[in-house]
């Protein structure tokens, strides 16, 4: 294991991530831990990804396994009362041990199984911001927060991987991070990429560098697993990235032009991206989380928010 040479620092949005954190903590209104199952998906010879199925749509994020014989390497845990579920679908395909786990962002769906792994033994990775939102969060278990801490990149070397943990700028939340596994070719993003728009709870210029950096690091045959979604590619990134600079430029016009909220909401800039955006979406959230955060009006309000004149 070795810290690669590149710091950076990033603000720390506490107000917007926090709020989030609290809606993120628990699953939707709708989500049914006891009847949901855990798919297996094989991306690679020794890679897999594991994802809750609530009864037609999924929900909690995607999880990523690394497998062999220096033991797992996990990215995400999704919620808690699932933390069995994962376990029990890890032992399909492998008997090794979790030695590491690093999430991607701080919500809930990606972070609530953290407690539990780490009382397995796991070594949980995280940049500071994740340590202090996950702090901030009610009851959360200290057992699950972060002990190996990074600020840079960072490249683990193990099951014949080479496994490179990216904090990005503040997108969704204030710490995401993003994980590469170079030999698999397998990119996961977490929730700055996703089906549907973006929840945009860092901020939407980060969001936009930040997909500029995972354009990057993907090759013509990446699969790019989002924390909700299909297995995607560079293609899709390159299509999310310029919907979101589109979509910023039209809401900063209107803007520009004197419009308030509810007026960049009518005029409805997201528009000509809906039947693309918006379609599948329900089959990968849980009902809650799609009423709450996943449709054109609420990302515009989001952005909005972030480009209207300061007071």
């Amino acid at each position: 294991m070795k810290t690669m040479a590149m710091r950076s620092s990033f603000a720390i949005f506490a107000a917007v991530v926090l709020s989030a954190l609290g809606a993120f903590a628990q699953g939707g209104p709708q989500t049914d831990y006891a009847r949901m199952t855990m798919k297996v998906d094989k991306l690679a010879d020794n890679f897999y990804t594991v994802t809750g199925l609530n009864g037609s749509g999924r929900t909690g994020g995607a999880i990523g396994v690394l497998t062999g014989p220096d033991g797992i390497l996990m990215v995400d845990a999704t919620f808690a009362p699932l933390s069995g579920k994962v376990t029990a679908a890890i032992k399909t395909f492998s008997n090794e041990p979790i030695r590491f786990l690093v999430n991607t962002h701080p919500h809930g769906d990606h972070t609530g199984g953290n407690p539990n792994f780490a009382k397995m033994g796991a070594t949980i990775l995280g940049r500071p911001e994740m340590r202090v939102d996950l702090m901030a969060q009610k009851a959360f278990d200290p057992a699950g927060l972060p002990t190996f801490i990074f600020t840079s990149p960072l490249t683990l070397h193990m099951d014949g991987e080479e496994a490179i943990v990216i904090p990005v700028p503040p997108a969704h939340t204030d710490a995401d991070s993003m994980v590469y596994f170079r030999k698999a070719d397998v990119l996961m993003i977490g929730d700055f990429f996703r089906i549907g728009y973006p929840n945009v709870g860092g901020t939407v210029d980060g969001m936009i560098r930040a997909l500029g950096m995972a354009i990057g690091v993907c090759g013509p045959n990446t699969k790019v697993v989002p924390g909700h979604g299909p297995v995607m590619n560079r293609s899709d990134v390159i299509a999310h990235k310029d919907m979101l600079v589109n979509v910023r430029d039209r809401i900063s016009d209107l803007i520009k032009q004197g419009k308030g909220e509810d007026d960049v909401v009518a005029a409805h800039p997201t528009a000509s991206y809906d039947p693309i955006f918006l379609k599948d979406v329900a089959q990968y959230y849980d009902e809650g989380n799609i009423g709450r955060y996943h449709n054109g009006d609420a990302f515009v309000k989001q952005v909005y928010e972030q480009l209207k004149p300061k007071s």
